[in-house]
């Protein structure tokens, strides 16, 4: 049985994001973690905001900060790995019986 996961990888936005932030090293490092984790990416997708109100309040938080700090956008990661259970061939039935699958 697969067991899936999804992550999300958030960047900051402004002139510190754009300082500080290095896109290609925050997704390196998800994806070494969930490697070493035993999970393998399936699928990445840049995550942007569409909701006018969450736009709007970036917008205001970015003239707050006078342009120094804001969220910004980031990715979407989709993992997948094999359930231990389903390898060893084994599934819990319930909390204390175990049946062999063929």
């Amino acid at each position: 049985m697969k067991e899936n996961k999804i992550e999300r990888v958030e960047l900051m936005g402004g002139f510190i994001g754009w300082m500080l932030t290095n896109p290609r090293k925050a997704l390196d490092n998800n994806v070494k973690v969930n490697n070493r984790d035993g999970y393998e990416l399936v699928y990445m997708l840049p995550h942007k905001t569409t909701n006018m109100f969450i736009v709007l309040v970036q917008v205001l938080v970015l003239i707050g900060t006078l342009g120094l700090w804001t969220w910004g956008a980031g990715y979407i990661l989709v993992y997948t790995r094999n359930n231990s259970l389903a390898s060893v061939g084994t599934a819990i039935v319930d909390d204390n019986v175990q049946v062999g699958l063929k």
